[in-house]
């Protein structure tokens, strides 16, 4: 069995054969035992609460990694990752966020005044387990050639040419071919969407909606929990 939920911003908390944690600035706490914390990329909306993560091997970019070790987690938990390597049952992607890109930082200068902060080498995480897990942190293009049976999907909304921009949301979940979307990042203050807007774009996909825990048992979907 494996179940899956929802913690806030882009955690996403994943138990099954081993306990994962993914971008860990939750707004609900995980449960303890955490065995991996994967990190996207370090803006503080995906890693702002690791320290208080007690447990668990950090798996992150090499400069990535320095960040962390800069918030005071210790270099005996955190491991260097490169696409392509498979730790357990993480098998680690490219990451395709824009948050080093021109147009980005144009974008943070025009609505919020200021330079971003530091984001690192992005990565994509993908956990094979009962069923598979994909999480692109929160790109809205990612040229993957893989089929998870989940896509975490970051909803929300856009500044700019709103429409559009979910519209290619959407074209990017399709490209993954998944059975479920768990929707993501749709809480984060400034650019909070409605999650059940994705079930007027898609019938193909299940939406996963609410901080439930999901269970999986046999590829089957087959209750929840609530926290």
């Amino acid at each position: 069995m494996m179940k899956i939920c929802y913690l806030g911003h882009s955690c996403v908390e994943i138990i099954g054969r081993h306990h994962i944690l993914i971008d860990p600035d939750f707004t609900f706490p995980p449960q303890p035992g955490v065995e991996y914390i994967c990190l996207t990329h370090a803006h503080k909306d995906h890693i702002g609460k690791v320290a208080e993560v007690q447990s668990g091997t950090i798996l992150a970019s090499a400069d990535i990694c320095e960040i962390v070790e800069r918030r005071g987690i210790p270099s005996s938990r955190i491991r260097p990752v490169l696409p392509g390597q498979e730790i357990d049952s993480v098998t680690i992607l490219p990451g395709y966020s824009l948050t080093n890109q021109p147009a980005y930082v144009f974008m943070n200068l025009l609505t919020r005044r200021r330079l971003p902060e530091p984001g690192g080498t992005p990565l994509s995480f993908l956990v094979r387990d009962e069923i598979s897990v994909l999480h692109v942190g929160d790109a809205n293009e990612a040229p993957l050639n893989v089929h998870p049976d989940i896509f975490c999907l970051p909803w929300r909304t856009s500044p700019v040419g709103d429409k559009k921009y979910k519209e290619n949301l959407i074209k990017l979940a399709n490209s993954f071919q998944p059975n479920y979307l768990l929707p993501i990042h749709y809480d984060l203050p400034g650019s909070e969407a409605d999650p059940a807007e994705i079930c007027k774009y898609t019938t193909s996909m299940k939406v996963l909606l609410g901080k439930f825990w999901f269970l999986f048992h046999n590829r089957e979907e087959f209750t929840t929990e609530d926290f």
